[in-house]
C-alpha cells in the first residue's frame, strides 16, 4: 500500500512530492557535512547491491549446506534476479531525476524513483534474516529493520534521492523481502536433499 500511495503521489505531483521539492530544492537543500556525512556514507553501503546481494547468496549457500538442500541456492538466486529486475523496471518507467539535477522531472529523465539502495537493502536484509532462522535470525530481525530504514534515510541525507524515493524503495523492499522469506520458508519443506556423509 505504501508503494502504491507514494508512486501515485509522485506521478500526480501530490503533497509528498511537493514536500520533496521543498526539502531538497528549497534554499541550499540538505547540506550534510562533517562527521554526520561520514556516518551516512557508511550506512548507505548497506544498500549496495554488490554487497547485500553477495551476502544473501553466501547466507543461502551456508543454509543450503546445513539443510542439505539442493534447490535453496538457485531459488534464492532467482528471487534476487527478480527483485533487482523489479526495481530496475520501476526506475525506467517512472524516470525521475535525482535531487542533484536541481529539477524534479519524470518520464525518462532519470532513474531516482524508487531508491534502489533502500529497496535492495530492505529486501536482502530480510532474506538474510530468514536464512539465519533457527540460529541468530530471530535476534537480528530488529537490527535488520533498523539498518534498512537507516539505508533509506542515508540516501536522502546524502542527497542521492528524494524522500519519497526512499519511502517507496523501502516499502518495495519490504514487500520483495517478504516474498523472498516465503521462498526460503517454502524450501524448508521436505524436498530434494543432499546426502550427508553418514547416509552415503
Amino acid at each position: 500500500m505504501v508503494v502504491v500511495v507514494s508512486t501515485v503521489d509522485v506521478l500526480v505531483g501530490g503533497p509528498l512530492r511537493r514536500w520533496d521539492q521543498h526539502l531538497m530544492l528549497g534554499g541550499h537543500g540538505l547540506a550534510v557535512t562533517g562527521w554526520p556525512y561520514a556516518v551516512w556514507r557508511v550506512v548507505v553501503v548497506g544498500g549496495q547491491f554488490w554487497l547485500v546481494g553477495s551476502l544473501v547468496m553466501i547466507a543461502a549457500a551456508v543454509a543450503a549446506w546445513r539443510r542439505r538442500d539442493l534447490v535453496l541456492v538457485p531459488a534464492v538466486g532467482g528471487w534476487l534476479v527478480v527483485t533487482n529486475a523489479v526495481v530496475w523496471v520501476l526506475k525506467q518507467v517512472i524516470g525521475r531525476t535525482p535531487p542533484g539535477a536541481g529539477v524534479d522531472l519524470l518520464a525518462g529523465a532519470g532513474q531516482s524513483f524508487p531508491s534502489g539502495h533502500a529497496a535492495l537493502g530492505a529486501s536482502c536484509l530480510l532474506v538474510i534474516a530468514a536464512l539465519m532462522a533457527g540460529t541468530a535470525g530471530r535476534y537480528v530481525i530488529g537490527a535488520v529493520h533498523a539498518l534498512a530504514v537507516g539505508v533509506a534515510t542515508a540516501t536522502v541525507a546524502l542527497g542521492y534521492h528524494w524522500p519519497s524515493d526512499a519511502i517507496a524503495g523501502w516499502a518495495a523492499g519490504v514487500v520483495l523481502g517478504l516474498l523472498g522469506q516465503w521462498v526460503v520458508r517454502r524450501r524448508a519443506e521436505p524436498g530434494p536433499r543432499l546426502a550427508s556423509c553418514a547416509e552415503a
